[in-house]
């Protein structure tokens, strides 16, 4: 029987290399060493890698310390696990495991791995957006914007945008996130936003643009906007109205809740009867973390208008709506369960 092919071991991380890496590859030692095959040769192995960048070394000891917390525990009780059985305790991690630690289910422990990856890396932007966009936000973070025609962007969390306003034609884009626009009259240059699959142009108005997962929203607060794809028909936009576009075409325009769709503008979080796990995926793009929600709590609906500021305050306030507590398991992790 033919052996197969061995799995590459994790190596030093080089300067230009994503820095993210050196906590995957923890993760990935971490996972190795809890295997009940693990021996001498994968312990020194993962010593060794500890030892070739402190990188290494702080991505290791930041791995061991996420997961060694008993809250990290409770956690994922309290969270559904593919395929897994309940986690007993927390396994205490060096690189001389305990014998008496027990091996955790492999697709139980990648699972978890993959959580802490999402929380190590603070779901950081890739390399290719940083060196397109001229305007990032990081998370949590709003940012106001003068160009160079007058017009005012407002950038909300996680926002990339590209901008070219100087020539014969005002031209952005945005590459992530969300942005309002308060754009200056000027008939002979209208002024274009490209968002994926979607050309918004106006010539004087105030808009919200919004692209995240290939979808593209347009809510327009004052005046008129034309949204088309490249080439394509262009709907038109009045106040108080919004359009989605997505890779398939774009949408039938049709009335925006403005307080809800807008709420960010002010730095509020406004819904009306949606389901829990949907308002807090909107928030965790506020948090610098993950939240987490359990599927039993998940489809709860409910309804609120609630700060952006104070993201984890926030989440605690949506618990008690739902008879609910949060659990911190670092400052990067947040998870709401039901209460005992």
């Amino acid at each position: 029987m033919t052996a197969p092919p061995a799995t590459p071991m994790p190596g030093p991380m080089p300067d230009d290399t994503d820095p993210s890496l050196p906590l995957e590859q923890a993760l990935d030692w971490f996972i190795r060493l809890q295997a009940e095959d693990a021996g001498d040769e994968c312990r020194r192995a993962c010593a060794d890698w500890c030892a070739a960048d402190p990188r290494n070394a702080r991505a290791w000891a930041l791995a061991q310390d996420m997961w060694a917390s008993p809250l990290l525990t409770e956690a994922l009780a309290a969270t559904t696990v593919p395929n897994a059985a309940p986690r007993e305790a927390a396994p205490t991690v060096s690189l001389r495991p305990s014998r008496r630690s027990r091996p955790l289910a492999r697709r139980a422990m990648a699972w978890a791995a993959g959580l802490l990856v999402a929380v190590g890396l603070g779901l950081a932007a890739d390399l290719p957006l940083r060196l397109q966009a001229d305007h990032r936000t990081a998370t949590g973070v709003q940012e106001r914007l003068q160009l160079a025609d007058g017009s005012r962007v407002l950038m909300d969390t996680g926002t990339a945008l590209a901008t070219d306003v100087e020539g014969g034609e005002r031209r952005t884009r945005l590459l992530r996130g969300a942005a309002f626009f308060e754009v200056t009259p000027d008939p002979a240059r209208p002024f274009r936003v490209a968002a994926g699959p979607a050309v918004v142009t106006v010539v004087g108005t105030a808009f919200a643009v919004r692209y995240l997962d290939d979808r593209v929203t347009v809510t327009v607060r004052h005046g008129t906007v034309d949204v088309a794809r490249p080439g394509g028909p262009a709907v038109r936009l009045r106040a108080g109205e919004e359009v989605v576009v997505t890779a398939s075409g774009v949408g039938v325009e049709h009335p925006a809740d403005l307080s809800a769709a807008l709420g960010w503008v002010d730095g509020r979080l406004v819904f009306e009867d949606r389901p829990l796990g949907e308002v807090l995926d909107e928030l965790d793009r506020y948090y610098p973390g993950l939240i987490l929600v359990p599927d039993s709590l998940a489809d709860r609906r409910i309804t609120g208008n609630y700060r952006l500021d104070d993201p984890a305050r926030t989440a605690t306030a949506l618990a008690g709506l739902v008879r609910a507590e949060t659990l911190r398991v670092s400052d990067a992790l947040l998870i709401l369960r039901p209460r005992p």
